[in-house]
């Protein structure tokens, strides 16, 4: 078996490969409770705009709003709901509300992933 080994793969131009047929995640984020960032990608901040409201800014945008994005309550409470908020969501920033039942928003740590076409 061959092992491939390299700090830097350029296109014969010397710019960055491009790579197709491929979906990895753009962006990713493991976040509090309170929006701060344990661990991400492609992410520079978080904001808390109050219970269960959470947005975060990315490094590099996506090319429309139109990305897809999954997220997920780390909590260990059953029956929490993640939705993305359309209210604060941009091209810029993944936002998420967690809620409780339909009326309860609550706080909770959560994990976030994204993917499709950056700007």
């Amino acid at each position: 078996m061959s092992t491939l080994k390299a700090d830097t793969i350029q296109n014969t131009s010397g710019g960055a490969v491009t790579l197709t047929k491929q979906h990895a995640a753009k962006a990713w984020v493991n976040g509090t409770a309170t929006a701060s960032i344990n661990n991400s990608f492609n992410c520079s901040s978080g904001t808390d705009h109050g219970t269960g409201d959470y947005s975060i800014t990315l490094t590099n945008a996506f090319s429309a709003v139109t990305y897809a994005m999954s997220a997920m309550a780390r909590t260990t409470t059953a029956g929490f709901i993640v939705t993305r908020n359309p209210d604060r969501d941009e091209a810029t920033v993944l936002a998420i509300e967690i809620d409780t039942d339909a009326s309860t928003q609550s706080d909770s740590a959560f994990e976030i992933n994204a993917h499709g076409d950056l700007a």
